[in-house]
């Protein structure tokens, strides 16, 4: 006998009951405490009977078996068996035909590898052995019942139920491989029993089982996130903001009763505006908000952080996606839904799905939380469709979503908000005061070594008082800080803040005086590029940009700018994350694109109109381009190319090869003719690019939506005066287009760029992969051993430079396509949302991994080996066919005498079932039983066929012999009950009350 293991049976029953515990609600655990076997008997009755009374009358027999089961399980171990839950979600499901048939089904299947109790019951109670290895039956028991707890408790489960059952499907195929497993060991004799090697089984089958599962999970995460192609700049840009908080600042809003009442109270209303002035730090307010949410318990939280370069986009649709991803990383289980019908039949995301998503998934997930920040930087139309939309979001019927919006003021919020929960930062005054005071003290502490504590002090006071009142922002503090760091002296020091402007009006103003006094040409151009640009600019990019804002303009050592050429439009401008430059504040941009008109400062900036400005740009973006043209020169050495690029002179490359066309299509759309002198030679050079007459490749290029040609041509009518520039941008954005097609999603990075290089009908993207190997070489160089003719210094200097966007991501549609990545690591790890292979039903399969590229080369797989019911062939089914007559006719044969048919067993109820019945164990020899070939019926008989159910009747009717009469008894009814169902469904299909009638 093996020896006694250290884990004792109880220890085994303890914990699988309390995680089973741990995972139900207190109500639930109590009831099921309470509830006992005969409470379960007319539970299954009663809901036997509602379905009879609806007219959907269910086969609630399927799980008499599994409460037998239990109730002879019970006798053996007599601990904890009152309190398991056997079937609560019962009534949850009950409602839902399909999905009751399937949770019915599932108890069959436990049941017929549950092992057989009743006859062990006295022969080996006391056994330590044999009791670990009940503990571990108990154990497969309570599993099973905690995951479908907790998969029929979810709000809203029968709309994902289809899709997330195939993935429960999956850990429940093993629980009855454990199951099976468990039974074998019960029945063996008790000096066989390997105790410690069947706990080692089990354990090893958790851990494949999870394992496999959370490799499955993986695979439907990935492609459902894929599918809504979001870029992960949400995430980057919570973390930038969350930098500037000043530690013991916002605090005070998790005190505020208005957001108490938001946050807990499921009673109150779901909606909640945060409004204030530019500058009062709501975003900041925000940031804090978000993390200290998401880090807490109890909430689903997803946020948007609105941000002005996104304008020009489908902006609903964005923060709908974004949502919806943030939502699936808190709630995986949702992934098998979304993959099976969205992501896996390579569906578009447009906004009619992903807003129907969206509304399923509020409905399902409970105590949702969403923050809206900076809904004012969007434009008019969108504000008002995206509140509209996420207010139906907070009124769903049955959901739990509570929306904050933050954000200043204005006609559309207004209309729309007004006579919601309201929180006024004007009216916080006393708790901003105190945080001005907090960001104050510590952006004054440097200050105090070379001025002195006393002054320092007396500063501080000034301006915390001045920051108070109407003029009570964060922002304008900023300023004035930023300010002091010119200051040298202490009367410098005193006399600064003796004339603080008063407000963030007058401190615009007294910036762009200055800037107008010092390098005005160069200034507007930095604020061009900055105020203008189709995405946040790197120093470099800007540093060229400048630079070649000028006709004929070339970059050289002689006319490349040094690093701090903008320093100057400080403190109106900020360096911020991977080494990018943008302005303090949205309404400093604003300011300076909108607000200036007043006083001619607009005009003298270069915004009438804005075309100027892209006009600028538009011309900075050519003369780059036309500067590339080495990379496809055969002339030019591989080795002069290095050098050009380590020098510097390509790093507008990634942004102009993206947007050239962008700005010269919006100087066009101003309503000037695009013909400027300037602007004749660019566009006259860049024409060389071009692999044949500009325009045919666009005809050359197959493009799934079949308007997308029609709105390319509308956009471009802005260029009809200039056909050579209109041919151009067909070309250029029909290829964009082409690129960005649903089918280009399926391919491997390397398998795109080859597709590019092939279609494209231009150089531009053998250019970019040349300079992007370039790039990736030098980078790979070790300082110690820079390139020939190049000095250590150089090197040090580009890596310094370049190295925070050096791999771009290989998918044209993504943003990250001009702004790359560090490593090539985190590249590749970005370029996963975008390789989404279709997969095969069965994540079994070894196809389920590798996917498919096509929906056809899916489809095909899918109805060879993994065919739906309907897809299924019918089993083989062969008529009887009438002897065909012989030549001569024989002489008519003695009739057989007739075999008595033996009559069909009675369905008899569990508690009038005969001590003894006759035996026909040894008659089966005599010619008494019935033949196993087909079963009669009447006069007529049953049709042949060969069905799972009556291979394994047959199969199980053998091996008897060991089991008492009355066990035997009982099995032979079942089975004669089953046949009898499977062939007459119709006839027993009462319920089970009256089923002894």
């Amino acid at each position: 006998m093996a020896t006694v293991p250290t884990t004792t049976p109880n220890s085994i029953f303890e914990t699988a009951h309390r995680k089973l515990k741990d995972s139900v609600s207190s109500a639930h655990a109590d009831a099921f405490q309470t509830t006992s076997f005969e409470e379960v008997w007319t539970a299954a009755e009663e809901i036997e009977k509602a379905h009879e009374a609806r007219g959907n009358l269910r086969n609630m027999r399927r799980i008499a078996p599994f409460l037998k089961g239990l109730q002879n399980y019970s006798k053996v171990i007599e601990v904890l068996c009152n309190g398991t839950p056997y079937m609560p979600w019962i009534w949850l499901a009950d409602q839902y035909t399909s999905i009751f048939d399937k949770l019915l089904d599932a108890y069959r299947q436990i049941a017929e590898v549950m092992p057989q109790f009743g006859r062990l019951q006295t022969a080996f109670s006391n056994d330590p052995n044999f009791q670990v290895v009940l503990g571990l039956v108990y154990s497969d028991i309570l599993d099973f019942h905690r995951r479908a707890y907790k998969f029929f408790s979810r709000r809203s489960f029968h709309l994902f139920f289809d899709s997330m059952w195939k993935s429960f499907k999956f850990r429940f195929n093993g629980i009855l491989k454990d199951f099976a497993r468990h039974r074998d060991l019960v029945m063996r004799e008790v000096v066989t029993i390997d105790v410690v090697e069947a706990r080692e089984l089990r354990i090893k089958s958790q851990q494949e089982l999870e394992q496999q599962e959370r490799k499955t999970q993986n695979y439907y995460l990935h492609d459902s996130i894929s599918w809504l192609k979001v870029p992960d700049e949400q995430h980057d840009e919570l973390d930038r903001l969350a930098e500037k908080r000043q530690e013991g600042t916002c605090e005070w809003v998790f005190r505020n009763s208005l957001f108490q009442s938001w946050k807990n109270d499921a009673h109150s209303d779901a909606i909640l505006w945060v409004k204030g002035i530019p500058g009062a730090g709501k975003t900041i307010l925000s940031t804090h908000i978000i993390r200290q949410m998401r880090e807490g318990s109890g909430f689903a939280t997803a946020y948007h952080l609105c941000n002005s370069y996104t304008t020009g986009k489908h902006l609903l649709g964005e923060l709908m996606r974004g949502v919806i991803v943030q939502l699936l990383r808190a709630n995986p289980d949702f992934a098998p839904y979304i993959f099976e019908n969205y992501a896996n039949k390579a569906l578009a995301p447009s906004a009619a799905r992903v807003k129907g998503l969206l509304e399923k998934l509020v409905q399902a997930i409970p105590s949702i939380r969403i923050i809206v920040d900076g809904l004012d930087e969007y434009p008019l139309s969108d504000q008002r469709t995206i509140l509209n939309e996420f207010l139906s979001l907070s009124k769903l019927p049955g959901g739990q979503c509570r929306i904050l919006f933050s954000n200043r003021e204005s006609e559309n919020i207004n209309k729309r908000l007004n006579g919601r929960p309201t929180i006024s930062l004007r009216d916080q005054d006393v708790d901003l005061k105190k945080d001005i005071g907090l960001y104050v003290y510590a952006e004054l502490d440097g200050f105090r070594g070379d001025f002195g504590n006393d002054l320092i002090d007396r500063i501080e006071r000034q301006i915390v008082a001045k920051a108070d009142g109407e003029y009570s922002m964060f922002l304008w503090v900023r300023l004035i800080m930023q300010s002091l760091e010119e200051c040298h002296s202490p009367q410098e020091l005193v006399e600064s803040v003796n004339t603080l402007p008063e407000g963030l009006d007058k401190a615009y103003k007294r910036i762009l005086d200055d800037l107008k006094s010092r390098s005005s040409d160069k200034s507007i151009r930095i604020l061009q590029w900055i105020a203008c640009s189709f995405r946040i600019m790197k120093v470099h990019e800007i540093k060229d940009g400048v630079a070649l804002q000028m006709s004929g303009a070339i970059l050289n050592e002689h006319t490349k700018l040094v690093d701090s050429f903008w320093e100057h439009c400080k403190p109106l401008l900020e360096k911020g994350p991977k080494n990018t430059i943008d302005f303090v504040h949205y309404s400093a941009k604003e300011w300076v694109l909108l607000q200036l008109h007043t006083d001619n400062l607009l005009i003298s900036l270069g915004y009438e109109d804005f075309s100027e400005a892209h006009y600028g740009l538009a011309l900075s973006c050519l003369n780059y381009m036309n500067s590339s043209y080495c990379f496809i020169d055969s002339a030019v050495s591989n080795q002069a190319l290095a050098l050009r690029v380590l020098k510097g002179y390509h790093g507008l490359h990634h942004y102009a090869n993206e947007f050239w066309f962008q700005h010269l299509l919006q100087y066009a759309k101003a309503g000037d003719p695009v013909e400027d002198e300037e602007l004749d030679d660019p566009l006259g050079e860049i024409r060389e690019f071009w692999k044949q007459e500009p325009g045919i490749g666009a005809g050359n290029l197959k493009l799934d939506d079949t308007t997308s040609a029609d709105k390319i041509k509308a956009q471009l009518e802005a260029l009809a005066s200039t056909p050579v520039a209109q041919n151009m941008g067909l070309d250029v954005l029909t290829f964009q287009k082409f690129l960005s097609q649903e089918s280009s999603s399926h391919q491997a990075p390397t398998n795109l760029k080859d597709e590019e290089l092939r279609c494209d009908p231009t150089h531009f993207s053998d250019i970019s992969q040349r300079y992007q190997h370039i790039v990736r070489t030098l980078m790979d160089c070790p300082v110690n051993n820079p390139p020939e003719g190049t000095h250590p210094q150089e090197l040090y200097t580009f890596k310094q430079t370049y190295l925070d966007s050096a791999f771009i991501c290989r998918y044209r549609e993504c943003p990250r396509y001009s702004d790359g990545f560090k490593t090539p690591e985190d590249r590749d790890n970005h370029e996963m949302i975008h390789t989404k292979p279709l997969r095969c039903a069965d994540p079994n399969c070894e196809f389920f991994a590798r996917g498919f590229t096509s929906k056809t080369g899916l489809l095909k797989h899918n109805r060879k080996y993994h065919p739906s019911l309907e897809e299924e062939a019918p089993p083989a089914f062969e008529p009887r066919k009438a002897p065909e007559p012989p030549l001569v006719e024989p002489p008519a044969p003695a009739p057989a005498p007739a075999l008595a048919s033996p009559p069909l067993p009675i369905p008899i109820p569990r508690d009038e079932v005969p001590e003894s019945v006759p035996d026909y164990t040894d008659q089966k020899e005599r010619g008494k039983m019935p033949s196993k070939g087909r079963v009669s019926r009447a006069k007529k008989g049953l049709k042949v066929h060969d069905c799972d159910l009556c291979t394994k009747v047959n199969t199980l009717r053998g091996p008897m012999d060991d089991i008492n009469s009355v066990t035997r008894t009982r099995s032979i009814l079942a089975f004669g009950r089953i046949v009898a169902e499977h062939f007459f469904a119709p006839t027993f299909s009462g319920d089970m009350s009256n089923s002894s009638k």
